[in-house]
C-alpha cells in the first residue's frame, strides 16, 4: 500500500498541506463507491470507552488518574480537489500537578480513508500515524459507528449528523459594559445534535461558528479581569437557521 510519510510541522503549512492532499489521493485510490461515502460521512461523537459510556476512566500513568471526557470524528466525501479525508479529536484530561510529560492526554488526528466491503475502514495518518483500521457499524434504524483502537483503548463514535445536514452560522460580538470589544473569551457553542465547537475573541471581540440548525446554546469564560454580570444570560441560546447568520452581542463587566 502506498504510505506517503508527513509530519506535523507540514499539516500547518497551507501550500504544503495542499500538495499532501494531493498525494493521499492519489495514492488511495479504491475508497469505495460515491454512494458508499456519502452514507457513512458525517460528524461523529464519542459514546464510549472500551465499552464504557463516557466519561469513561481509563489506566493511571505515572501516578495521575484519567477520564475520557470527549472526543470528535469528522468523515468528509471526496471531491474534484481530492479525495475523502477524516480528522478525529480525543480529550483525556489528567488530575495530577504537574502533569508528567509521558501522561497520555488525548490527541488528533487528519488524513484520507477509505471504505472495504467487509464494514472496515482503512485510515493513512497526515500527522504521522501511519495506517490503521476501525470497525464500521451499520445496523438498520440506528446511525453508524465508528471503532478503532487508540493507544491501548478502544473508542467507539456515533453519528449525529450527516454530512449534508442544512447548516447556518452564527456571530457572536462581545464588548465591555462601554461597548469596547474584548478579547480572549473562550466561547463554546454546543449545537442542537450535541456537537461542540470551541473558540476565543481576538481584538475584533467577534467570533462566527458554522453549525447545524437547530437551537444553539453558548457558554462564555471571561479572560482574567472580566466577569459576566448577573444580567447576561451565561450560555446564551440562539437557533441556528438554514441560509441565515444571526448576530447576538454578549456584554462582559471589566472590573
Amino acid at each position: 500500500m502506498c504510505q506517503p510519510e508527513f509530519s506535523k510541522s507540514h499539516a500547518s503549512q497551507v501550500p504544503i498541506l495542499a500538495l499532501a492532499l494531493l498525494a493521499v489521493s492519489s495514492c488511495i485510490n479504491s475508497t469505495g463507491g460515491r454512494d458508499d461515502q456519502e452514507r457513512i460521512a458525517g460528524i461523529y461523537i464519542l459514546q464510549s470507552v472500551d465499552g464504557v459510556a463516557i466519561p469513561a476512566p481509563i489506566a493511571p500513568q505515572q501516578g495521575c488518574n484519567r477520564i475520557v471526557q470527549k472526543g470528535s470524528f469528522s468523515i468528509s466525501v471526496g471531491g474534484p480537489g481530492g479525495g475523502p479525508m477524516y480528522s478525529w479529536s480525543i480529550a483525556i484530561p489528567a488530575d495530577c500537578q504537574p502533569v508528567p510529560s509521558g501522561v497520555y492526554r488525548g490527541g488528533d488526528d487528519v488524513g484520507a480513508w477509505r471504505f472495504h466491503q467487509s464494514s472496515q475502514l482503512s485510515f493513512v495518518s497526515m500527522m504521522g500515524q501511519g495506517s490503521y483500521t476501525a470497525a464500521l457499524e451499520e445496523t438498520a434504524g440506528n446511525p453508524p459507528a465508528i471503532t478503532f483502537p487508540n493507544a491501548g483503548n478502544s473508542y467507539r463514535f456515533v453519528r449525529i449528523n450527516r454530512w449534508d445536514d442544512p447548516r447556518g452560522l452564527v456571530y457572536v460580538d462581545v464588548v465591555d459594559q462601554s461597548g469596547q470589544p474584548v478579547s480572549g473569551v473562550v466561547l463554546v457553542f454546543t449545537f442542537a445534535s450535541g456537537l461542540e465547537m470551541g473558540s476565543t475573541t481576538q481584538e475584533s471581540g467577534e467570533v462566527f461558528a458554522e453549525g447545524f440548525v437547530g437551537e444553539c446554546k453558548i457558554s462564555i469564560t471571561p479572560p482574567a479581569g472580566y466577569a459576566v454580570p448577573a444580567s447576561q444570560p451565561n450560555p446564551v441560546s440562539v437557533t441556528i437557521v438554514q441560509g441565515q447568520a444571526p448576530h447576538i452581542k454578549a456584554t462582559l463587566t471589566k472590573l
